[in-house]
């Protein structure tokens, strides 16, 4: 590929997959999947070229990490300083440590990163015609859409558009693996929303862009050597992973926290568990975040017709979620609905259409003091739901020991798993597997995040009902005398022969 300006030629080289990425209609594309795949070299050819050709273009380039997106981009003999250099020398182009400038045509492109609130909010209220997540599993959804609000252009932009990029922006452009707290979202409403290649709108609450996903592995790249990135990520010691990195597998179990989750093995059909199960809840309270609240059954394991006559079957002490309530805002997973306390309880009971032992476990967040008080008494989060028909009742919130229950109810016993969750649990399915390690104690999940919240109120459900064991019948080593009947006289006789034996008279 071509380009000129000023008799000044750069040859770009793209493979088929980016070249696809490259000219399609699609205004957010999410491209790759696996590693080696091409996806930061497509990103800096692809902004290089809409920058020469469309006089103003303002394009912005985000990764998790401010050292990353540099190293990547501008160091390097592929980095965006070499690749412009002829433009540089011609003083077409100026390049500073985060930024690429077209002093005729007044583009530009800067690098820049997501990995603090201050940082989001320097985007704030900044029009980008071209928005470029690095890596975007690892970025927060929460800041992915923020930024995202902020994608347009003006009708003087779109008309500068030469006829072959007409309605092709504004654009956002997502690289990524199928690793990390937001791969649920990109797995939810990219990979499993449509077939790959397929173009569809996306719903308005989220963005109303034309989405498409390509995938692209190493295959599709032959600047990679394919024998040497399969060695490398083989070397990892980890088959998931490596299905995940090699492959762009987006059901691959490869979640940091609990790799166990499969989620074709742990997924059952949506059903109403029967009459004589014990049915409990658990709840994550949240409310500028949000709140989780999941329905369980636990199996006594006898087979059974469920609502609509099919045979079902779970192990005994197996706990099965059969239904969730995620409250968040329709258009932000990321964000809580707000809700007022009396709200969230009758929401609670007004879903469960079922006869439960009405316990709904939760952690200590709403037994605890907020200041508030009635007729001169403390008055806590907890009081209100009681009031409200939701009585509360404080689990056993002990972190590490949970989160060996969850792991050993995904492994199961037998083959089987003693953990289920029904189709209809989204959020939990996506977040589970997604649950990162603790940043201060690696033996502990992640206590704050999108992931936290549905995998908290699993973890409470599995400390509520422990894995049930049957002890196995064994011989006593001995035999017991037969049983003799003693009068007092005897038994008295019989104490004092003991006494006179050990020194006593």
């Amino acid at each position: 590929m071509t380009m000129s300006d000023k008799s000044i030629d750069l040859n770009f080289k793209l493979h088929p997959k980016q070249l696809e990425a490259l000219s399609s209609p699609a205004t957010e594309i999410l491209f790759g999947g696996a590693t080696r795949g091409g996806k930061s070299h497509f990103t800096r050819v692809a902004l290089i070229l809409w920058c020469t050709w469309v006089p103003g273009l303002q394009c912005l380039v985000l990764r998790k990490y401010y050292d990353d997106v540099i190293k990547n981009h501008m160091e390097g003999p592929n980095s965006f300083r070499s690749m412009l250099q002829p433009y540089v020398d011609a003083k077409l182009v100026v390049i500073t440590k985060d930024a690429i400038r077209w002093t005729q045509t007044g583009s530009l492109i800067t690098l820049s990163h997501c990995s603090t609130e201050d940082a989001m909010e320097k985007n704030q209220g900044i029009p980008k015609d071209v928005l470029v997540f690095e890596e975007a599993c690892q970025i927060l959804e929460r800041h992915i859409r923020f930024v995202r609000g902020w994608v347009t252009s003006t009708e003087e932009m779109k008309a500068k558009l030469p006829p072959e990029l007409k309605g092709m922006f504004p654009k956002i452009i997502y690289t990524a693996n199928p690793i990390g707290v937001s791969m649920g979202y990109f797995r939810r409403n990219f990979v499993k929303a449509a077939p790959p290649g397929t173009i569809f709108k996306a719903p308005v609450k989220d963005g109303g862009f034309l989405r498409q996903y390509i995938p692209a592995r190493v295959d599709d790249n032959p600047s990679e050597s394919k024998e040497a990135t399969f060695a490398r990520i083989q070397g990892l010691d980890d088959e998931n992973m490596a299905d995940a990195l090699l492959e762009g597998n987006w059901d691959a179990p490869i979640g940091d926290y609990f790799p166990q989750y499969d989620d074709v093995k742990h997924t059952t059909p949506n059903f109403l568990p029967p009459k004589h199960w014990f049915k409990f809840m658990t709840f994550d309270w949240g409310s500028s975040e949000p709140f989780a609240a999941l329905w369980w059954g636990v199996s006594d394991g006898v087979e059974f017709l469920d609502e609509i006559g099919k045979k079902r079957w779970f192990p005994r002490g197996a706990l099965v979620a059969y239904r969730e309530w995620y409250g968040c805002k329709p258009e932000n997973f990321a964000k809580g609905l707000q809700l007022r306390n009396p709200e969230i309880a009758r929401g609670i009971v007004d879903r469960t259409l079922e006869e439960t032992c009405g316990l709904v476990v939760t952690d200590s967040l709403p037994f605890q003091d907020r200041g508030m008080s009635r007729n001169g008494k403390k008055y806590n989060i907890s009081d209100v739901f009681a009031e409200n028909g939701c009585p509360l009742v404080q689990g056993n919130c002990a972190r590490i020991t949970g989160w060996t229950q969850v792991r050993d109810r995904l492994i199961g016993k037998d083959g089987a798993p003693l953990i289920y969750f029904s189709e209809d649990c989204v959020f939990t399915r996506d977040y589970l597997p997604s649950l990162g390690h603790s940043k201060t104690n690696p033996e502990d999940a992640a206590e704050d995040g999108e992931a936290t919240h549905t995998s908290d109120a699993v973890r409470l459900a599995c400390t509520t009902r422990p894995i049930v064991i049957d002890a196995k019948r064994e011989d006593m080593p001995y035999k017991f005398k037969s049983r003799q009947t003693m009068c007092p006289a005897q038994i008295l006789k019989q104490l004092k022969r003991q006494d006179s034996q050990h020194g006593r008279y």
